[in-house]
């Protein structure tokens, strides 16, 4: 049936029905519910609930149309007398060779099963709200951090654009100044333009002057020249300046260093610049020709649990993905799940790592061995059982490699001493690495990027 289905009622055909009578085989808004009611007291109705199927009273199988009085102990299911039917018409005999019986045999069997129910419900109300209260926190953080990265890649570009824009400005005011030393200044050019006016208005001035010399004041006549003389220096100085910035001599060779190539080089570097990626630290999974003694097995949902199986003999295996080397600083954290003595050493191992070899820690590859907190690891450096300032390990451990700095170290109990290695070389890919010699030892590796 559908879900929010109308009233009947031409005057209420526009409100939502709240209830089915399958006698009448009706759809009622809370109106004519009353009066239905009052009419048909013996008539059972079925409340519409908008998260549930609503229930009828008769089969909804296609071309049937008559009433659910029978049940299905195969299907667990109610049925109709056509879906009994022993004769093979369409959409007949779906339950004709099942276990059926009347409805009212099972009444009681499901009176108890329902008490059963609600108790096994009562159980899990309480656990899914729990499980939901979790779920919703799990929500919430996951949302923080996806804000927080869009955030931060935000801000990262935001400089970028900023960045490029200052240094656009910076090219357009460089021509500019450029341009206004080598060539015509706006105010030698508006200078210039007055200047034609300007010598014609002197000749003129100084002809009539020679002209009426003995008719006037000496005195004005005397200022008069000076002005003249004034004016012939300010267009002698404007001429100069002209000739000196003349564009038919000097033509521009001023030019914008950038080819093709380099543009499309940095176009290609802006495309690809910035990763988005989920890093799983997953162990890679034991070999088949591994030693019996040395073998161990990966489980856990993200393959992050590595469990010794095999007798006491040092063994050791890396992650399947490596660190990648674009992105500054990787975190991860070590714990111990079950351990006799902490014979575990954990660090990064190269890419040549030889998981079949019994001296990893001597051949290559840096660690720390949890036991003593001491370091190991191969060439260049060939530490042995080097002392460090760290404090013994408890259950667990955060390693920290920087790969900028190209160095390695280990926080332990919240304890941060500094870089246990610098100069680590990474020309080759690095992968976090564990070595385990007892047996059952088992470590668990999680991600804290």
């Amino acid at each position: 049936m559908e879900k929010n289905t109308k009233c009947f009622s031409e005057d209420h055909k526009e409100i939502d029905a709240i209830c089915f009578c399958p006698e009448c085989k009706i759809y009622m808004c809370n109106k004519c519910l009353n009066i239905h009611t009052s009419f048909f007291k013996n008539h059972n109705t079925y409340n519409i609930n908008k998260d549930e199927e609503i229930f009828t009273g008769f089969c909804q199988e296609k071309n049937h149309s008559m009433k659910l009085e029978y049940y299905c102990k195969i299907h667990n299911k109610l049925c109709c007398a056509a879906c009994l039917c022993k004769v093979n018409k369409i959409g007949d005999g779906q339950h004709k060779d099942c276990d059926v019986c009347i409805i009212q045999d099972i009444k009681e069997e499901k009176k108890n099963k329902l008490k059963e129910n609600i108790k096994l419900l009562e159980l899990l109300d309480n656990k899914f709200n729990n499980i939901m209260k979790e779920i919703l926190e799990v929500s919430q953080k996951i949302e923080n951090d996806k804000d927080n990265l869009k955030l931060k890649i935000q801000n990262i570009f935001t400089k970028i654009r900023n960045t490029l824009n200052e240094r656009e400005e910076e090219l357009l005011l460089k021509v500019d100044e450029i341009y206004n030393n080598k060539y015509f200044s706006e105010d030698i050019i508006k200078k210039a333009e007055k200047l034609p006016k300007q010598i014609e208005l002197s000749l003129k001035k100084g002809k009539l002057l020679d002209k009426e010399w003995d008719e006037n004041s000496i005195y004005s006549y005397i200022n008069d020249c000076i002005n003249i003389e004034n004016n012939i220096k300010i267009i002698n100085i404007i001429n100069e300046n002209i000739n000196k910035w003349n564009t038919k001599n000097n033509i521009s060779n001023i030019k914008f260093s950038l080819n093709d190539q380099y543009l499309q080089n940095f176009l290609e570097t802006i495309k690809s610049f910035g990763k988005v990626y989920e890093y799983k630290y997953s162990f890679r999974e034991c070999p088949n020709n591994m030693k019996e003694n040395r073998k161990y097995i990966v489980t856990g949902k993200d393959k992050n649990i590595l469990t010794k199986i095999g007798n006491n003999e040092s063994m050791g295996t890396i992650c399947e993905n490596e660190l990648d080397k674009s992105v500054e600083e990787h975190k991860w954290k070590i714990k111990f799940l079950k351990t006799k003595g902490k014979e575990i050493n954990i660090g990064v191992a190269p890419i040549d790592f030889d998981i079949l070899s019994t001296q990893q820690y001597s051949s290559c590859g840096w660690y720390l061995f949890c036991g003593n907190s001491t370091l190991y690891s191969g060439p260049p450096f060939k530490y042995y059982n080097k002392k460090t300032n760290l404090s013994k390990v408890n259950d667990e451990i955060v390693i920290v490699m920087n790969m900028k700095k190209r160095s390695l170290k280990f926080i332990i109990n919240n304890e941060d001493k500094g870089d246990s290695y610098t100069d680590i070389p990474i020309d080759k890919p690095l992968f976090p690495a564990v070595l385990l010699y007892d047996k059952n030892d088992s470590v668990e590796i999680t991600n804290l990027d």
